[in-house]
């Protein structure tokens, strides 16, 4: 027989989540920057909505909207750097 051991437990977010407006824009930004990006994406792939517990492969296409979102986010910061380098070179 297996042992159960009842223990209290409490629920905890992590802090980069969406449940917030200024939350989620620091969010976006560390993805941007591709700080711990694939962990956050993890996360957003296992999560079902509100009050409910994580699911493993929950919504699997939420890896495509976090890789393009990368792609074109740093196209347009790359972009912006090659413009003020050239910029720069002109003057």
């Amino acid at each position: 027989m297996i042992e159960a051991e009842l223990a209290e437990r409490e629920w905890s977010q992590p802090f980069n989540r969406y449940d917030n407006i200024f939350i989620s824009m620091i969010t976006f930004f560390e993805i941007a920057t591709l700080e711990m990006w694939p962990d956050m994406m993890f996360a957003a792939i296992d999560a079902r909505g509100y009050d409910l517990t994580p699911r493993e492969k929950n919504s699997p296409f939420v890896s495509i909207l976090y890789v393009m979102y990368i792609f074109i986010v740093t196209f347009f910061i790359v972009n912006l750097f090659v413009s003020v380098i050239v910029d720069k070179f002109n003057e």
